[in-house]
């Protein structure tokens, strides 16, 4: 991480101490020893912090520097395993004035192991992310994963992304440049600087090693920490990561148009079913094994066709599909190619999983036949009217994304998270772990296995000594008939800290009625199959094989 020196407020002493972390889960990579620092007084120097100022020249983007609104010294809980910490609650002031503030919470624990971990927002953003929680793909089962980063000693933060509008519309923020910068990527690097203002000033020093780990919107944001603010990260984790704004929306609507805009595009929740029930017929059993998960996706694509299906007259009915509604599957499970490039030479997005086993009800399709209560609705009608056509007064009904194409390559350029270029993480000595499911809906397993392409691309053989990327079958965006639970941020310390890279990392699924299987969480290319001997629900028979053919 860039070392900064302290601030110049009033440093505390500290107390030096070496502390073990708590025991690793099942099947985990060993924890690191964790130095740790003790802050004396805690509660005195706590309380201390509220009207901090940490001025503008402290910040590298612009704004009008940040305050500590509250800070509270929060006791142990021994019965959560949570530690003492100093809850700090904070703002910082927008450029504009106009625009809207970043809201943040610090966590700093009274017992330090001196790292910290910064977590990413989600969706639209505008909620504080206290950076209490676990990080994504971690169980409430913390036999299977491990404690949130608070409970191991690390002083976690997040934001609102600077975004908070009160009570206007999802996505109006859009309308001030700065808070469209803000969630563009741009909030990740003021909240770090306000941040770790506050936390220099506690501990009387900077972190030894700063993280980020985020989600959907947080792994776009986690993307842009490595793409944008490269030196200030030893450490990246993202998951699903929603990177590519514009082509997302786009695909999105085309797929909702298929499906609502022509008569006898929609599939209700039965013709859904009947979808997804013939998908695992036919492809469930090519990994070796009839398990609920679909590992060997390719083998799949050649193994199913929709069109088995079809009604006999192309006409809706009962246990079969109309044309209308396999046109609808086909256009899902088809890459969608744009009129014109987006960011960093981005033509096409997809296919998304709809033939693959995945579970589209809620995102693309809903069980009523409304339409906007699906999520790729409610997400794409505040991106094209606030986003693109700039207009709250706008409609996103017959709206045609080519006439907008200086607009949406703007967009594009300010948004995402594409860059191969991590030329200064790399240099940095940053490591990244990307992990993505079969079965997304949101964030289409070839979108982020693009983005992984153009880094190999960009540095070959060596990608591998700073970058790691894990898909797993059945994964959707956070659920799916694999809940993927690993402690990833444990492989990640001992990448950062031993220079360890994760070795054959295994993955267990959370879901209650499967609760701890477990399969290889293979680097992409590959996917579990099973050898064909010994227990079907342990990763130890199974082996990380190559897709054959495309």
């Amino acid at each position: 991480m860039k070392r900064r020196a302290p601030a110049a407020a009033a440093v505390l002493s500290v107390m030096s101490l070496v502390i073990l972390q708590g025991a690793s889960p099942a099947g985990a990579e060993t924890p690191t020893v964790q130095p740790r620092t003790v802050v004396p007084g805690a509660a005195a120097g706590c309380a201390r912090l509220v009207g901090l100022h940490i001025g503008a020249s402290k910040m590298e983007l612009p704004t009008r520097g940040a305050e500590v609104v509250s800070a509270t010294l929060t006791k142990a809980d021994p019965q959560t395993g949570r530690p003492e910490f100093c809850l700090v609650r904070g703002k910082v002031n927008s450029f504009d004035t106009a625009a809207p503030g970043i809201n943040f919470q610090l966590n700093l624990p009274t017992s330090w192991n001196r790292k910290a971990i910064q977590f990413g927002g989600g969706g639209f953003n505008g909620t504080v992310v206290t950076g209490l929680d676990p990080l994504p793909g971690y169980s409430n089962d913390l036999t299977i994963s491990g404690e949130p980063p608070i409970d191991r000693g690390y002083a976690t933060f997040g934001s609102d992304g600077g975004v908070a509008v009160g009570n206007n519309p999802p996505g109006s923020f859009a309308l001030n440049k700065e808070a469209l910068a803000n969630y563009s990527g741009e909030s990740v690097k003021r909240t770090h600087d306000a941040a770790l203002g506050v936390l220099r000033h506690y501990y009387g020093s900077p972190p030894r090693e700063q993280y980020y780990a985020g989600g959907s919107k947080g792994g776009h944001e986690a993307l842009v920490a490595a793409q944008r603010y490269g030196d200030d990260y030893d450490g990246i984790i993202a998951f699903y990561p929603a990177s590519q704004n514009q082509a997302m929306v786009l695909s999105w609507y085309h797929m909702w148009q298929q499906a609502y805009s022509r008569p006898g595009g929609y599939l209700d929740p039965a013709h859904q079913k009947l979808v997804t029930d013939a998908v695992y017929a036919t492809c469930d059993s090519l990994d070796g094994v009839k398990d609920g998960v679909i590992s060997d996706v390719r083998g799949c694509d050649r193994a199913f066709s929709v069109a088995s299906l079809r009604c006999p007259d192309g006409a809706q009915g009962d246990g079969c599909l109309s044309q209308q509604q396999i046109d609808t599957l086909e256009t899902a499970a088809t890459p969608y190619r744009f009129a014109f490039p987006l960011a960093n030479g981005v033509t096409e997005i997809g296919p998304y999983p709809v033939l693959r086993g995945a579970d589209f009800l809620n995102t693309l399709l809903d069980s009523t036949g409304n339409g906007e209560n699906t999520a790729y609705y409610l997400f794409t009608d505040p991106v094209i009217r606030y986003f693109i056509e700039q207009d709250p007064t706008g409609s996103s009904q017959d709206f045609d994304y080519r006439r907008y194409e200086s607009r949406v390559r703007e967009l594009s350029r300010e948004y995402d998270a594409t860059d191969p270029d991590i030329d200064r993480f790399r240099q940095h000595g940053g490591k990244l772990i990307i992990v993505q499911g079969t079965t997304d809906m949101l964030v289409p397993e070839g979108a982020t296995d693009a983005y992984y392409q153009s880094l190999t691309r960009r540095y070959g053989a060596s990608t591998a000594g700073f970058v790691r990327y894990y898909v797993q079958p059945g994964y959707n965006h956070g659920v799916g008939s694999f809940d993927l639970s690993w402690d990833s941020l444990t492989a990640l310390e001992n990448w950062t800290d031993r220079g360890t890279p994760p070795a054959d990392p295994v993955a267990t699924d959370a879901n209650p009625t499967t609760l701890g299987r477990t399969l290889p969480l293979c680097a992409y290319p590959k996917w579990p199959s099973y050898n064909g001997t010994g227990d079907v629900d342990q990763a130890k028979n199974y082996a990380c094989v190559s897709h054959r053919g495309k």
